[in-house]
């Protein structure tokens, strides 16, 4: 018999009780989800939490979010989850990989970052390290390109998203998805000053050229930890 899907470790509705019980003590609820199955139990879950408990500032999130059905995707910003994802997955695997095991329809709907971003949905990124590089730049890179690993074909152009928005999920994306908006993820008086200076603006450069941007300056709460320019005048 050949397999076609995965299937939970425990069943369906043992997680909605367990995710409803930690709902209802406040804790704010990361599911790791890949497939569009798996994404749909995580909003199904959240979504039963909510009419058990009642809506509450949660910031519940599915992690990785990398084959939607296209008919969840209006849920992230009706139920307020974020969808926290790392778009250097997208080249982690060739794309064939994808095709061969989800189908032509299926691939249609990988890593649909823009379409989920349109759909209002909050969109915070990561590297998901050490599972992937821990260089966030390369992240920001595949999330403006979708160049996929061969270097050459991009990868449903219509999903990139601007690289102001790109930098936003990295920043102030993250930061509102952990709670921590009123003291990280942009610049502003009162905040921690956690700051990185680069040694170009992305802004300025061709976008192949965001991978391989090298930091000059690291700065943690005001304080700096590291410091390249001191080695390059040595």
């Amino acid at each position: 018999m050949q397999i076609t899907r995965g299937d939970t470790t425990y069943p369906p509705e043992t997680i909605k009780k367990w995710a409803i019980e930690a709902d209802h003590e406040g804790f704010s609820i990361r599911f790791h989800a890949i497939g569009d199955g798996a994404i749909r139990l995580a909003l199904d879950t959240y979504e039963e939490a909510q009419k058990v408990n009642g809506k509450r500032d949660s910031r519940h999130s599915v992690e990785h979010v990398e084959v939607i059905h296209p008919d969840d995707i209006h849920r992230f910003q009706e139920l307020g989850v974020t969808a926290s994802m790392q778009p250097d997955h997208l080249a982690m695997s060739e794309r064939g990989v994808y095709t061969d095991r989800i189908g032509a329809q299926r691939e249609k709907h990988v890593f649909s970052i823009h379409t989920l971003q349109k759909a209002g949905a909050k969109l915070a990124f990561g590297t998901d390290f050490p599972i992937d590089v821990l260089n966030p730049l390369l992240q920001i890179y595949r999330a403006v390109t979708r160049i996929d690993s061969s270097g050459k074909t991009v990868w449903h152009p219509h999903e990139r998203i601007a690289l102001a928005d790109a930098l936003r999920a990295y920043t102030a994306g993250s930061a509102y998805g952990s709670f921590r908006e009123h003291e990280l993820g942009t610049l502003e008086v009162g905040k921690l000053a956690d700051i990185v200076v680069l040694e170009r603006n992305l802004f300025d450069i061709p976008v192949n050229d965001i991978p391989d941007t090298k930091v000059l300056v690291s700065i943690v709460d005001g304080k700096v930890v590291f410091d390249h320019t001191n080695s390059i005048a040595k």
